[in-house]
């Protein structure tokens, strides 16, 4: 895994502005051609080897029509096939836990299932098996005891999950940025600025991009266009500082005043709950005026044209609502990081217990809104934690399941939807009082090792498990 810097050019003239827009065009219009191309099932297996497949267009003498140089078309199919890629892996993953869930599926064709869907954790997935799954061919291994029938009713209920969790297939829909390798551009210093000369659709022709700031250049690069700007971002990927692994196991239970609260119940950055409100408050009452002006231009459109277009022109544009939208979300993602970096560094754990992030919900007084924010915030909690787990070497079992989690008892174990008033936890048999995202977090944790719930266990099954071990301890 590896990180990302960026780092940002100043305002860009006309003609070198000019340049870029054609050659992050070129590049959208060829990736989207590759993502058209071999989205389909028969090219399924070149996800696994990419590099075959750009052989073959080079021995072809593939050319691209859109007048990408031989090494940006083969970095635009790269990215292609890697988008594709991970489309599926989202899909399959959303079809392991439909498999798991499902009741009606036996032993054995769970088994069948999971194996046709394994990736393992070193090295490739083996993209013929679930090619199979839409090809017909039944494929099999050692491991798998269910008879062809049951494979072939396995296999069809795979392609039909599948189909419906992949829905659209990816496409590029607006020209943002290119790639370039490190042949492609060249970086050199002046006694005050940083500067790279990136190469365009021309052969022997390169932009000289001013940058802001300097930062050790290498590898491949990717040139982000901000239009609004007239700039760009200049994305760097690079290695991180690994950190060893701790020893402890802790558990986290994510909320929305704050970013998460620990099993020892501190709370980590709270400032994020009023970034977060400021956020949906702004977006809601903007979009409020906004409506108002629109409705207001189109009464002008034919009672006073001219003050329609000044209208549109002055007070309808996206500009400044955007540079404020980033500058909210951005707020709001420094302290999802912050929060991140404050627990590891603490507490410094071998294994963090997590909820399942389906269930976030925004923090806004529209439900549309709600479902807005909530989306952004699992993508960003998401990519935060992975790369967090990564660089201080934490081992990721995968989400527990929270089911009750924050309405269970930590010490005797009741279960009771009373139990919990607002953010105070009080147990109504022994009386055990604690902040509820603690003891939230305190059952994650202690799930971590659970053989009964599951990351997939039903929630009324959960509760049923829940009830009876406490009936077992109580008759002890």
């Amino acid at each position: 895994m590896q990180r990302t810097v960026r780092q940002k050019s100043l305002p860009l003239n006309d003609r070198k502005w000019a340049r870029l827009v054609e050659t992050a065009e070129a590049y959208a219009r060829q990736k989207d051609a590759f993502l058209v191309e071999y989205a389909h099932i028969k090219y399924l297996h070149y996800l696994g080897d990419k590099r075959t497949l750009r052989d073959e267009l080079v021995s072809a003498s593939f050319a691209s029509p859109f007048g990408l140089q031989a090494r940006m078309w083969k970095l635009a199919l790269e990215d292609a096939l890697f988008t594709l890629e991970r489309q599926w892996e989202a899909a399959i993953e959303t079809a392991r836990g439909l498999v798991a869930r499902h009741e009606e599926l036996t032993d054995e064709e769970k088994h069948y299932a999971f194996w046709l869907l394994y990736r393992p954790r070193k090295g490739g997935r083996d993209w013929k098996r679930i090619q199979s799954i839409f090809t017909g061919e039944d494929v099999t291994g050692e491991q798998v005891k269910l008879d062809g029938a049951g494979r072939r009713r396995v296999r069809n209920y795979l392609r039909r999950v599948l189909r419906r969790v992949l829905g659209r297939r990816p496409r590029v829909k607006k020209a943002r940025s290119f790639v370039v390798d490190q042949q492609m551009y060249r970086v050199f210093f002046t006694e005050k600025r940083q500067y790279i000369a990136v190469s365009t659709l021309t052969p022997g022709e390169r932009v000289v991009i001013p940058l802001a700031g300097a930062h050790a250049v290498e590898g491949n690069l990717r040139v982000v266009l901000l239009p609004d700007e007239r700039a760009v971002e200049v994305h760097i990927s690079c290695e991180p500082v690994v950190f060893p692994a701790g020893s402890e196991e802790a558990g986290i239970d994510l909320g929305v005043t704050e970013v998460f609260t620990d099993d020892t119940g501190r709370k980590y950055r709270a400032e994020y709950g009023e970034a977060l409100q400021e956020m949906s408050d702004y977006i809601l009452d903007k979009g409020r005026k906004r409506q108002k002006l629109w409705a207001l231009y189109r009464r002008n459109l034919e009672r006073d044209p001219a003050r329609a277009r000044r209208m549109r022109r002055h007070n309808l544009g996206l500009a400044k609502q955007r540079k404020r939208h980033r500058r909210l979300r951005r707020r709001c993602e420094n302290e999802i990081n912050r929060a991140f970096n404050e627990f590891l560094k603490a507490r410094r754990p071998r294994v963090v217990a997590y909820e399942d992030l389906s269930h976030l919900q925004g923090k806004a007084k529209s439900k549309e809104l709600a479902r807005k924010i909530s989306g952004w915030r699992r993508h960003i909690i998401k990519e935060r934690r992975e790369y967090k787990w990564f660089v201080f070497s934490v081992e990721d079992p995968g989400p527990v399941n929270a089911a009750y989690s924050s309405q269970t008892c930590p010490v005797c174990g009741w279960v009771d939807p009373q139990n919990r008033k607002g953010d105070i936890f009080e147990c109504r048999e022994c009386g055990f009082t604690a902040d509820a995202d603690q003891v939230a977090a305190m059952n994650l944790k202690a799930r971590l090792h659970d053989e009964e719930i599951t990351r997939y266990t039903p929630r009324s099954k959960v509760k049923e498990i829940l009830l009876r071990r406490y009936s077992e301890n109580s008759a002890v």
